[in-house]
């Protein structure tokens, strides 16, 4: 190769080695998008707007806000190897529920008084298969921890009040009683979910768990999930009128108390004659506070 042809090719290198550069420059390489942070707590609290809930997880919550009468903000689907714990605010204390799979808070858009109804659906230790005694002792533990908070069991106006053995010789699955620790024998005897009915300060909590009824040999693993449905007690007394006479619920509520704890006197008589005790210290929930411009109704003897 001539010298002349050598310096033209030493040329030609530097000018396509300064364009390459300028290019690599021009156009940085490009990174891959870092996925959001998804927080590993969450805390939600009765009565909280559902927009300030979205604003404080953005990357965790979806509103949807165009149904009629009703907003929902749902939880994102969490990553499977790491579900957040969330807390709820609620009745003046803080209840933790470990795992959660889903969370959800609805607000009614005309009342304006921000989330009324908080529903959270929770793995059961790390899910999936596993014995059934493993799942029975980690939500006894659970339960427990409840009613260390001061959670208590509840009973519905017209519903005997039992415990331990009774109330499961009674309702079965349907309404347990939290002080009492099932064995492994009632536990796997029960049908159906399991249920526990929860009180504390003008606030309740339905506890539910759900399990694979294809897989309830005792000998062999089986599949639970768990379910919080956490309401303020005014949403819970609402219910017991029809809808367009629920703002001034407590007009009407002294004749509904009457007629619902007459049922119960009955039943309760019943149980007495069969050598059964009832929980004659249990008295039902205080009505709420009323809002501005109402007042609660005087309780009469009868229902006190």
């Amino acid at each position: 190769m001539s010298k002349t042809a050598i310096i033209t090719l030493a040329v030609l290198l530097a000018i396509i080695g300064g364009i390459v550069g300028i290019t690599s420059r021009a156009e940085p390489p490009r990174q891959v998008q870092a996925k959001p942070a998804y927080p590993v707590h969450i805390e939600l609290a009765l009565y909280q707007r559902g927009d300030d809930w979205e604003k404080q997880y953005p990357t965790a919550v979806i509103a949807e806000t165009r149904n009629f009468g009703l907003n929902f903000y749902n939880s994102i689907d969490f990553d499977a190897n790491a579900l957040p714990t969330v807390t709820i605010d609620a009745g003046g204390v803080k209840t933790v529920i470990p795992k959660a799979l889903s969370i959800m808070g609805v607000e009614n858009k005309t009342r304006g008084l921000g989330i009324t109804r908080i529903n959270v659906h929770a793995r059961v230790k790390n899910g999936g298969a596993m014995s059934h005694d493993e799942a029975r002792l980690y939500i006894l533990d659970l339960v427990e921890k409840f009613t260390a908070l001061g959670w208590k069991a509840a009973f519905s106006f017209n519903k005997p009040r039992l415990s331990g053995i009774h109330a499961l010789n009674y309702y079965g699955a349907d309404a347990l009683d939290p002080n009492y620790k099932l064995s492994f024998a009632e536990w796997m005897q029960l049908d159906g979910s399991l249920n526990w009915e929860l009180y504390l300060n003008h606030t309740y909590m339905h506890v539910t768990v759900d399990r694979d009824q294809d897989h309830l040999d005792p000998n062999k693993p089986g599949a639970y999930i768990m379910s919080f449905t956490i309401e303020p007690h005014e949403e819970v007394q609402r219910i017991y009128v029809d809808e367009k006479e629920r703002d001034h619920w407590r007009q009407l509520w002294i004749p509904i108390a009457r007629k619902l704890r007459s049922e119960r006197n009955i039943k309760e008589a019943t149980l007495k004659a069969q050598g059964i005790p009832i929980v004659s210290d249990y008295k039902d929930p205080e009505l709420p506070p009323a809002p501005p411009g109402q007042q609660n109704p005087v309780i009469p003897k009868d229902l006190q």
